[in-house]
């Protein structure tokens, strides 16, 4: 019987970030007395780390990038496509829809805590507007978690994912079967924007430690079995 191949894909300070984001909000939105000391606190510390996560993704390990899960309509549409075909992609990192999310869920959190900064300035005191735009932002921001959460499991579900272990652990276990899906542009020898030269040292990093990927064909994208080593 095959067992599942372990890849790693979250680090650790993207594992903090999601966690510490998620309990900070959660505690502001329905136990934190909305404009109390603990309140403005805990929306400081989401806005600190919201710095941490955008520099991350710029400079930090190969999945963490957002190079490497960008929404590119190109991605999106193959996405879409599969799915219309009755298909369910497997990625290591995030689906092209699933980044949308994220990206959602990202902007939610910075005009939360813009919002929430600018009712402490004089300028804005009082203003009910300011914080009726705070409310709003604050409450999509809570949709969009709960719609993330939903569809996260049913993706794990659907294509084995293992999507909410690996944002524990870190490691995601690849089932023997499956069909990874990478982008062209992350092949070996591709040329690559000079934003990607690091993520391609990254990449053949992980590659050093990650399961052999034995390339078949599909469009735009490579589907990649993983097999165990």
């Amino acid at each position: 019987m095959t067992t599942p191949s372990e890849v790693r894909v979250w680090d650790p300070l993207i594992r903090v970030f999601h966690w510490a984001t998620v309990t900070l909000c959660l505690l502001n939105f329905f136990i934190l007395e909305e404009g109390s000391k603990p309140h403005k606190y805990a929306g400081y510390a989401v806005g600190i780390l919201l710095i941490i996560r955008l520099l991350w993704g710029i400079v930090g390990p190969h999945y963490a990038r957002f190079g490497q899960w960008w929404p590119t309509p190109a991605r999106i549409r193959y996405y879409l496509r599969q799915l219309a075909q009755g298909r369910h992609p497997y990625y290591l990192g995030h689906n092209p829809v699933g980044a949308l999310m994220i990206w959602l869920l990202l902007l939610s959190l910075v005009g939360t805590v813009v919002t929430g900064w600018l009712t402490t300035w004089d300028a804005f005191w009082g203003e009910d507007w300011l914080e009726e735009l705070h409310e709003v932002v604050a409450n999509t921001l809570m949709a969009a978690v709960g719609v993330h959460a939903a569809v996260v499991i049913l993706t794990d579900r659907l294509t084995r994912s293992d999507l909410v272990r690996a944002m524990v652990l870190g490691n995601t276990r690849v089932p023997a079967d499956a069909k990874v899906e990478v982008p062209r542009s992350e092949l070996p020898g591709r040329p690559r924007p000079r934003f990607f030269a690091a993520m391609a040292r990254d990449t053949g990093k992980m590659h050093r430690h990650a399961p052999v990927l034995t390339i078949t064909t599909a469009p735009r994208y490579l589907l990649l079995p993983v097999t165990s080593p």
